[in-house]
């Protein structure tokens, strides 16, 4: 009988994220019987438990390497990446985040720490078809696309989460440590279009008192 690594590998499914019901098809048997090969394919670390009911084959196995936002995608369905993981990824803040940050529409939020990471997933109460203003589908390696909020959003995300009232510029510029050059590219467009999203007096107070002292 072959292990449930070869069943992963023949079936196509080296590079895929695996869930209980996947596992399942593959396997014949009873549930105890199943049970038993996931848990030996755990056992001798072929297979990788990322959280209850999800699973990946161990690097060694697979062709490309997982994308941290593409598993976040798996995490939560229907998420997309934002505050600082998104203004770390374009480069509007220096450093390097570990921790992935995402942004889910409704429910609790969730923190999910794994072999690969921590995950945390803020909940975002928006106005109605608004949740995916200024996000975008990207796909940095095949067949691992994910959603990412752009730099204005993922901003606007983080002044709501993190309760920040406006400071000026300098907050920016200084605690946030984000180059003036990238504020100054932002057009009267983009403000338009995110504050759109927004039920918070907070954030709409905070993305016009920028937009204002940028001059746009």
């Amino acid at each position: 009988m072959s292990t449930l690594t070869d069943k992963i590998i023949e079936a196509g499914f080296t590079d895929n994220i695996l869930t209980d019901v996947d596992l399942n098809n593959l396997l014949d048997g009873t549930p105890a019987a199943r049970y038993g090969m996931v848990n030996k394919a755990l056992k001798k670390n072929e297979l990788i438990k990322i959280r209850r009911g999800l699973y990946i084959l161990a690097d060694k196995f697979r062709h490309k390497k997982l994308s941290k936002f593409f598993l976040a995608s798996r995490l939560a369905p229907h998420s997309y990446i934002s505050l600082e993981s998104a203004l770390s990824y374009f480069g509007w803040i220096p450093e390097q985040v570990k921790t992935v940050t995402s942004i889910i529409a409704g429910g609790r939020p969730k923190k999910f720490i794994s072999p690969f990471g921590e995950f945390i997933f803020y909940q975002l109460p928006v106005n109605e078809y608004e949740f995916l203003t200024g996000v975008n589908r990207v796909e940095e390696i095949k067949g691992e696309p994910f959603l990412l909020a752009s730099p204005l959003r993922a901003l606007a995300d983080y002044v709501y989460v993190k309760k920040i009232n406006w400071q000026g510029l300098n907050y920016l510029t200084d605690s946030l440590r984000i180059d003036a050059e990238h504020l100054m590219k932002m057009n009267e467009k983009e403000f338009l279009e995110i504050k759109k999203v927004y039920r918070s007096k907070r954030v709409l107070h905070f993305l016009n008192k920028l937009k204002k002292e940028l001059k746009k």
